[in-house]
């Protein structure tokens, strides 16, 4: 039995492939990502991409603030974080796949050139246009390796 080879990540043409007055969930979350992760503007992307009513599900981004919006508590808290020009932050995106208005997005994450990373699946639901809610799941890359099943 041949062995799984390794993942193949996301294309620029791919996250591109979308023209701007496409409003499906796939084109939406494909945009968002290139604004945040690759042209380094996180907080853009959530102003332009959010909802007003957005929900938050990941409990490390989903703050309690006294009066904030789900929105304006994510914003504050990628205010101080995030993958900006001075950050060595980056994101290699391996899967997305929609199913009707939710994408989910299988990515790894790294916070510079000595950090093992994070491997996320976020998971948006989409409606008019926008992001209306967001859950996430991360785990650390393990240091073990199993040459039979790559991770990505």
């Amino acid at each position: 039995m041949p062995l799984p080879s390794p993942s193949r990540p996301q294309s620029a043409t791919e996250r591109l492939a979308f023209s701007e007055d496409d409003r499906s969930p796939l084109a939406v979350v494909n945009r968002f990502n290139q604004l945040a992760f690759f042209d380094r503007k996180p907080l853009e992307a959530m102003q332009r991409y959010l909802a007003d009513d957005f929900i938050e599900r990941y409990p490390d981004f989903a703050h309690d603030l006294e009066g904030q919006s789900d929105k304006e508590a994510t914003l504050a808290f990628f205010s101080t974080r995030g993958w900006k020009e001075d950050e060595a932050n980056q994101s290699i995106i391996y899967k997305v796949m929609a199913d009707g208005d939710e994408v989910m997005v299988f990515h790894y994450m790294t916070r510079g050139p000595d950090d093992a990373g994070l491997a996320f699946v976020d998971i948006f639901r989409v409606q008019d246009g926008l992001i209306v809610e967001h859950w996430a799941v991360g785990q650390p890359v393990s240091d073990k390796r199993n040459a039979r099943h790559p991770m990505f």
